[in-house]
């Protein structure tokens, strides 16, 4: 049994109820607009904007959806950062290229936004992705990140370099030159204030919210971030002797506690990010 989710808006969701409208079974779900079965395979369409595929084989199915809808695939690069809401490990930022041949491969995989991804998964399928597709990968330590700050660097000023530089990379290993998309976490005015200074500046971007609905190059670079943190976080783990948690809840409140009062602030600088209110709320630094 494969499965495929593809996003798509309020518009495109109404005008696949229409196509489907023949082919539909009762429903109890609320979450679901439709259910339908079609050519043995079927197609959930939640209200939220994603319409799962599942059955022995999506692609065909894929493929007249991407028809009805007027979705025409294009290579593009999509550059994507995880880290950013996670107290421990590194900021990771990744551009990826991906071509219409790729984003059927990709499609194959199953990929999407790594956020709607289990960490299993994510470690079966990054080194596939990473394998084959043109990227490239920052991983921006704690300890970096700590200096940083201290230098007077905001996070959206950090995440923007490293964005920055991760498309010229991945763009400089490419003959051709195609559309950029970025996943916005602030303007586009200000995404550019914050590397005015760098010697090299890619300025042809396109910025999205949910850019991973836009293309499957930013979910597919989303894939290959988190997987370089979940092995990142898992060395500094296995480097002080107890896992690290991943995220910023009250739990990881208390690991900060106790890392602290049993290795000190030096080594906490190392795998936290310093200046987030999980740390600085308990008066450690």
């Amino acid at each position: 049994m494969k499965h495929y989710t593809i996003s798509v808006n309020d518009d495109e969701l109404e005008k696949l109820n229409r196509v489907y409208q023949f082919h539909q079974v009762e429903v109890s779900n609320p979450y679901l607009l439709f259910h339908a079965k079609h050519n043995g395979i079927e197609v959930l369409a939640y209200k939220t904007g994603k319409v799962l595929l599942q059955g022995p084989e999506v692609t065909h199915e894929l493929v007249s959806i991407k028809r009805h809808l007027n979705r025409e695939d294009y290579a593009a690069i999509g550059s994507d950062e995880v880290g950013t809401g996670d107290v421990f490990g590194p900021i990771v930022v990744c551009a990826l290229y991906a071509n219409p041949a790729d984003i059927t491969f990709l499609e194959s995989l199953n990929v999407r936004d790594s956020k709607n991804m289990s960490d299993k998964t994510i470690i079966t399928i990054a080194p596939k992705v990473a394998q084959r597709l043109i990227h490239s990968l920052l991983i921006l330590t704690p300890q970096k990140y700590n200096e940083l700050v201290e230098q007077g660097y905001n996070l959206n000023k950090i995440k923007a370099l490293l964005h920055n530089q991760a498309i010229i990379k991945t763009s400089s290993k490419l003959e051709e030159t195609v559309p950029v998309i970025v996943d916005q976490f602030c303007t586009p005015q200000l995404y550019f204030n914050y590397i005015k200074d760098e010697t090299l500046i890619y300025r042809d971007i396109d910025f999205h919210v949910r850019a991973e609905s836009v293309h499957i190059a930013v979910a597919a670079a989303s894939i290959i971030a988190r997987y370089a943190f979940l092995v990142k976080i898992k060395e500094y783990g296995d480097k002080l002797g107890s896992p690290l948690l991943k995220g910023a809840s009250k739990e990881v409140d208390d690991l900060v506690k106790s890392i602290h009062e049993v290795h000190g602030k030096q080594s906490l600088s190392l795998i936290a990010k310093m200046n987030y209110k999980n740390i600085t709320k308990q008066n450690l630094v």
